[in-house]
């Protein structure tokens, strides 16, 4: 357990730490507020926006970059406040971040035809945006996507459990101002769109891998189902989704299978062209 635990602490401080550095990719573009870091390549009928989990942004994805490069497509990466060379804001809520990711988009011309990627924590910001700015997303693909339903459903699995396991979690991210506005949605239980996302193409990607952690009830066999069924629900009135689920992948399935993610985006594309 002692190792696995190392492990985990290891890895998330190796994620948080991932875009302290920049490379001759990133580019940083002024908005009202701060400055944000952000990744251009490639272009095509559709642009890739990726929103990235808790503390990560845009050094997490260089190693797909290479792979991005060959959808055809525009794809935007980028880094929220305080993360990478992006600068610090009192205001990383979800409304706050999307506001700022509007503004980045404007800026580069992006107006519509956008297909938004959301990665552990950044599927509730790419939901949040796809919801509010409804006009511009056509297509939204959730990678192993946080739910906002998920702590409550651990309660009622075994509560004594699910509680000590997530104090042991905000004591290792107590200093991650991120981490504490995931907290509060999990307080909360409510997104904009109520847990539904039913009105525009979908793909969501779930990992059944057991054995990530030895200790956290997330990582359980039980919590794993209900880890599942939260994101089935969220597509389950949506006609035009698709959910894949792969245990030869961890939460960290960007890193872990890159073609399953390129993968996911020219099937999203293929969706989007034959409606």
């Amino acid at each position: 357990m002692c190792l696995k635990f190392i492990n985990l602490l290891l890895f998330i401080c190796i994620l948080a730490s991932a875009t302290a550095f920049g490379d001759d990719n990133t580019k940083i573009l002024n908005i009202k507020g701060g400055s944000l870091e952000y990744i251009d390549i490639g272009g095509g009928e559709f642009t890739v926006v990726i929103e990235s989990g808790v503390g990560t942004g845009t050094g997490y994805w260089q190693p797909l970059l290479a792979m991005l490069r060959t959808l055809n497509q525009r794809v935007i990466i980028y880094s929220r406040a305080g993360i990478g060379r992006s600068t610090d804001n009192p205001d990383v809520t979800l409304q706050g971040s999307n506001k700022r990711l509007r503004a980045l988009l404007l800026a580069l011309n992006i107006k519509n035809n956008v297909i938004l990627i959301g990665h552990s924590f950044g599927g509730l910001h790419a939901r949040q945006y796809a919801f509010t700015f409804s006009e511009q997303v056509k297509g939204l693909i959730l990678l192993d996507p946080s739910h906002e339903g998920f702590l409550a459903e651990l309660n009622k699995l075994n509560l004594e459990w699910s509680q000590r396991d997530n104090q042991q979690l905000n004591k290792m991210m107590h200093q991650n101002a991120e981490w504490s506005i995931l907290q509060k949605l999990y307080a909360s239980n409510n997104m904009l769109d109520k847990g539904k996302v039913s009105s525009i193409p979908t793909v969501v990607i779930s990992s059944s891998m057991e054995g990530e952690s030895d200790w956290w009830i997330g990582h359980s066999k039980s919590g794993k189902a209900v880890w599942r069924d939260l994101h089935a629900s969220l597509i389950a009135d949506n006609p035009n989704s698709v959910h894949i689920v792969s245990n030869t992948v961890s939460h960290n399935m960007p890193l872990d299978d890159p073609n399953l993610i390129v993968s996911s985006i020219m099937l999203l594309v293929n969706m989007l062209d034959d409606k």
